[in-house]
């Protein structure tokens, strides 16, 4: 386990790297991470299951690392880093369960993976990417210290 934090000396968060034994939840957290986002977005299509299990094993394929994060030792939500450029990584998705938004428990995610990524002397720098719409998350980064690059992707649903 990584750092651990005392909220109020009430809760105890940790980051676990990923193991099979969280299969299961994280398959349900990435389908609810994904489903919000195409909400945000204006559509209802959630993921299947098998998409989920899909994502994992990309997630924890060379270049990624998938952190669960554990609140009193119980699965409350994952991160996942890509280190895909030559100096740069990425926390690609971050996903605390709802009940327990708004404690610090994201923060302290973001704060981890900032101590791991620091911890190779070759990644310089750290990017999220966040969709316009997710208004709380973009306040949480900016809030961390987060800078904007201005970059804006256009999609759209065929």
């Amino acid at each position: 386990m990584l750092g651990i934090i005392n909220i109020g000396d009430k809760m105890n968060i940790t980051l676990e790297k990923y193991s099979k034994e969280y299969e299961k939840i994280v398959a349900d957290y990435v389908g609810d991470f994904f489903g919000y986002h195409s909400k945000l977005s204006g559509f209802e299509k959630i993921p299947a299951i098998e998409q989920s299990l899909e994502n994992i094993i990309q997630w924890t394929s060379e270049k990624h690392a998938l952190y669960v994060i554990l609140l009193e030792k119980r699965s409350v939500g994952f991160i996942h880093i890509w280190y895909k450029g030559d100096n740069v990584a990425w926390i690609e998705d971050l996903y605390v369960e709802e009940k327990h938004r708004r404690q610090g428990i994201g923060s302290f995610a973001i704060k981890e993976v900032e101590k791991i990524v620091s911890c190779n002397p070759k990644y310089t720098a750290l990017c999220i990417d966040v969709i316009p719409q997710n208004k709380n998350a973009i306040d949480l980064y900016y809030e961390l210290g987060y800078d904007s690059l201005s970059i804006i992707t256009i999609r759209k649903e065929l």
